[in-house]
């Protein structure tokens, strides 16, 4: 982090002190005149361009009587911040401003370079303090965080993350100026959980068990019976008594061992497990489309009718500043972060969708 003060002055740490000067340097007029009354400090809150501007360094000029030249030793006209290289969680009303926020003085703070955040309960960059005439002039970066992916622990998408920050309670003329090369960017929301996939068609299986059968044939004489076609001769014994002179009666007994189907009903295979959503686009993390769901499980006997649908693909994480993609799932996407937010500010110059992406005002 660098964040360097520089002020339209000190002026007049030695040497004379003239109304000329004094004219060019707070007037900022080379020629014309100019008087006593307008040489005072001016204390006014609602004095947007002061002449002489109430400040730190100003403590000893008269905003009554007893003006004197000497006054303005070491005086300022403006002052200013400048902020280059990279800042995490950029605090601008924690700079060192020399006790001159509530002050008139007019105040910049330049934003050279990159703020980011890693955090969506964090903004990049942040003001919030009383204060008058304050210029937040950007021509680097401001980045929220991005959004987190829905899960299944958290179906929902993240928010994303605010980028800027300016509060003033009871302040006057913050004013948000953008430079054409400005990046002030929300971030984007994350992308919901896919749903889970339907459940296959319902269906019929079988089970399969096995009956013994068997019976006993009827007589024939000295010789053991058939069975019928499909059955299996398992004995064959004699009667008493004779059939003939020759021999006597026998019977066999007969087998057969059947199969025995048996039909119920089973339901379909279950759906597969829906895509993670897509992460939001951020300072923390690039932004990602969301997964396709798993497959479903293999429809089959003995467990499960027809194969369970695919799961839904998970919804897409948001660009800067956009929310992240709904699915069918019961949660949503997640908001997209605001480009600036607060209140008591107004935002000019270059306002187009390459310098500030989220909403501004």
């Amino acid at each position: 982090m660098t964040a360097t003060v520089t002020k339209a002055g000190p002026y007049y740490s030695s040497g004379a002190i003239s109304f000329g000067s004094l004219r060019s340097n707070f007037k900022e007029s080379a020629s014309g005149s100019i008087s006593a009354s307008e040489l005072r400090k001016n204390t006014s809150t609602t004095n947007t361009n002061p002449i002489v501007p109430d400040a730190t360094e100003n403590s000893n000029i008269s905003s009554s009587t007893n003006l004197k030249l000497s006054q303005f030793r070491n005086s300022i006209k403006y002052y200013y911040i400048t902020q280059t290289g990279t800042d995490i969680n950029f605090n601008i009303s924690a700079q060192t401003w020399n006790s001159n926020l509530n002050k008139n003085i007019r105040k910049w703070i330049f934003i050279n370079g990159t703020c980011g955040s890693n955090s969506i309960s964090l903004y990049a960059a942040s003001f919030d303090a009383t204060t008058y005439n304050l210029t937040v002039d950007v021509s680097g970066g401001i980045y929220g965080a991005g959004g987190s992916n829905g899960t299944s622990t958290t179906i929902s998408g993240g928010n994303g993350g605010n980028a800027l920050y300016i509060n003033s309670s009871g302040g006057n003329n913050i004013v948000l100026f953008l430079r054409n090369t400005a990046n002030i960017y929300g971030g984007g929301g994350g992308g919901e959980k896919g749903s889970t996939g339907g459940p296959g068609t319902n269906g019929t299986c079988y089970s399969y068990s096995t009956d013994t059968q068997r019976y006993t044939t009827g007589n024939r004489c000295r010789a053991c019976p058939d069975c019928d076609p499909g059955w299996y001769r398992i004995d064959c014994y004699q009667r008493e008594g004779k059939c003939d002179w020759r021999g006597q009666f026998r019977k066999s007994v007969c087998e057969r061992v059947i199969t025995v189907t048996t039909p119920y009903a089973v339901g379909g295979a279950p759906g597969g497990e829906g895509g993670d959503g897509g992460f939001g686009q951020g300072y923390n993390q690039a932004r990602t489309d969301g997964p396709r769901g798993l497959e479903g499980t293999q429809g089959g006997c003995p467990s499960y009718g027809g194969t369970g649908n695919t799961g839904e693909t998970g919804g897409n994480g948001g660009d800067w500043g956009s929310p992240g993609e709904n699915t069918t799932n019961t949660g949503s996407g997640g908001t997209a972060g605001r480009a600036v937010s607060g209140s008591n500010y107004t935002v000019t110059g270059s306002i187009n969708s390459s310098t500030i992406k989220g909403l501004y005002q």
